[in-house]
C-alpha cells in the first residue's frame, strides 16, 4: 500500500468514526420533565465532608433515596467543557441563593457529576472553580446512562424516586431565573 492509499484509508476510518459517534448522540433524546432516572447508584463522593452534606454516613456509593433531602439538583458536566466552565460560577451563585433561602435550604441538595472524568480531574475542577457542593467523578458516565443523555452541561432537579421535575440543558442565563424555576418545583 503506498503512502497516498494509507492516508486515504486513515481518512475513511476517521470519517466513519465521526459518523458513528454523531449517529449515536443524535439518537439520544433530551431529558424531559416527568422522565425517570430510576434509583441510580452514584459513585462515592470525594470526601466525608461531601458525603455528610448529602446526609450520608461516609464517602461511599449511594442512591437518591439515601440523600437526606426531598430534592436533588444534579449537574452533569465535564472538566474539559468550555460551557461547563462558564456555568460553574453561576451554579455557585445558585447554590448560595438556595443556602440563604430558609424554605429551600434543607429541601434541595446539590451535586455535580463529572461525566467521563476521573477523581483527580474532578478534585482539581472543584478547587479551581471554588465549588462549595459535592463534585463527584463519574468516570463510567453512570448518570448519563440513567438519564439516557450524555451531552453537558445539563442540570436536573430530581425527587427521591428519580423523577425529573425540572431540566435545563446548557448554561443558565443567570442564577435568579434558575432559582425561580426550582422554587416552583421544590414545594
Amino acid at each position: 500500500m503506498n503512502r497516498k492509499s494509507r492516508w486515504l484509508a486513515l481518512g475513511c476510518c476517521l470519517a466513519l468514526l465521526v459518523c458513528c459517534t454523531a449517529v449515536s448522540f443524535a439518537q439520544e433524546k433530551e431529558p424531559t420533565v416527568g422522565q425517570s432516572v430510576g434509583n441510580v447508584k452514584f459513585p462515592a463522593p470525594a470526601s466525608d465532608a461531601d458525603a455528610k452534606y448529602l446526609g450520608l454516613d461516609k464517602a461511599r456509593e449511594f442512591t437518591l433515596k439515601e440523600i437526606k433531602a426531598p430534592y436533588v439538583l444534579v449537574e452533569q458536566f465535564s472538566t474539559t467543557c468550555p460551557h461547563c466552565l462558564a456555568q460553574a460560577p453561576i451554579m455557585n451563585q445558585l447554590f448560595e441563593k438556595v443556602q440563604k433561602d430558609a424554605a429551600l435550604k434543607n429541601k434541595v441538595k446539590f451535586m455535580g457529576l463529572g461525566q467521563g472524568n476521573d477523581a483527580n480531574a474532578v478534585k482539581m475542577w472543584k478547587a479551581f472553580q471554588k465549588i462549595p457542593f459535592p463534585q463527584i467523578a463519574d468516570a463510567k458516565s453512570t448518570f448519563g446512562d440513567a438519564l439516557k443523555f450524555h451531552p453537558y452541561p445539563v442540570s436536573v432537579l430530581l425527587d427521591k424516586s428519580g423523577k425529573i421535575l425540572w431540566v435545563h440543558i446548557g448554561t443558565f442565563e443567570n442564577a435568579d431565573e434558575a432559582l425561580k424555576e426550582i422554587k416552583a418545583k421544590a414545594k
